[in-house]
């Protein structure tokens, strides 16, 4: 393990080596095989590569897991998080085929004339625009939602306004609250997070989105110094901005994009400078191990 820094000790302490690991280690400790081709009467010499910086690997990785499970639970999970590799947990087929099957007799209760007319395009609005959200919750970049259920249906874009917008506003609506109710991606963070922030007790609900948000687009934003030479000039690899639009993150928290700089904004940037406090926390313990 090579010390660039403690984002990066976090990372390769937690990272599994697959099998083409290990044989690109062996292949680049042995130039015999790295040869095209073979010399006459040489010895071969292949055997097996020294396991020494695999092993030496392997006790600093536990060093520097075993400071990250002293750390208090809210700076373990937003550690892991941010920096450890990890897959995003994404709702079973199961739960996302209930979901669909409720909006789908939602749509055929208030809106029965385009239901009986229309089966196929109802389920075809509703599992593109699940797609949709979804892929904007991880913070890539979408089209219009216009263009993309005008492409699915195969109609005109106004035909598709004409016709659909009110079903379509439904079941964004239903969306949005699906994905709000799954499980946040650091609990303890999360919980941590809101009680540092104000925040009137009648919006709890929101701001337990915003803040959800705020530890996704915040590990983002952090991920750009994973690899940097060192911790305290926090020189970003490929510098990155937010994960998230303003548009996008009044819509999660159902406000009007007009009202959003007036009623979230402050507590957004101030939930990002205290995952910011919470990071150095967690780093500091880390770093030591490099000395």
């Amino acid at each position: 393990m090579k010390y660039l820094s403690a984002r990066q000790m976090c990372h390769d302490a937690f990272y599994i080596r697959s099998s083409n690991d290990a044989v690109l280690e062996m292949q680049r400790s042995n130039p015999n095989i790295l040869r095209r081709k073979p010399v006459m009467n040489e010895t071969d010499t292949r055997g097996p590569a020294s396991n020494m910086s695999k092993v030496q690997h392997q006790v600093m990785a536990g060093k520097v897991q075993h400071v990250i499970s002293q750390l208090p639970p809210h700076l373990q999970q937003l550690a892991l998080y941010c920096w450890a590799p990890r897959s995003e947990s994404m709702p079973t087929y199961k739960k996302q085929n209930e979901f669909m099957q409720y909006i789908n007799a939602q749509v055929k209760e208030q809106f029965t004339e385009h239901y009986a007319r229309n089966t196929s395009d109802v389920s075809i609005l509703i599992i593109q625009i699940l797609k949709y959200e979804r892929a904007r919750e991880e913070g890539r970049q979408q089209p219009p939602l216009d263009y993309v259920l005008a492409g699915a249906l195969a109609q005109p874009k106004h035909t598709v306004r004409q016709r659909w917008h009110d079903v379509i506003t439904m079941i964004r609506k239903h969306v949005r609250e699906y994905i709000n109710a799954q499980p946040s991606v650091a609990p303890e963070t999360l919980l941590s997070l809101m009680n540092a922030v104000e925040y009137d007790e009648k919006k709890m609900g929101k701001v337990f989105v915003l803040g959800d948000l705020a530890i996704r687009d915040f590990a983002h934003r952090d991920q750009a110094y994973l690899f940097s030479a060192g911790d305290k000039e926090r020189e970003a690899v490929v510098p990155v901005g937010p994960l998230y639009t303003d548009e996008y993150l009044s819509w999660r928290v159902g406000t009007a994009r007009s009202n959003w700089k007036r009623d979230w904004a402050s507590t957004y940037q101030q939930m990002i400078s205290v995952l910011n406090n919470m990071a150095g926390q967690a780093l500091k313990p880390i770093s030591y191990l490099k000395r």
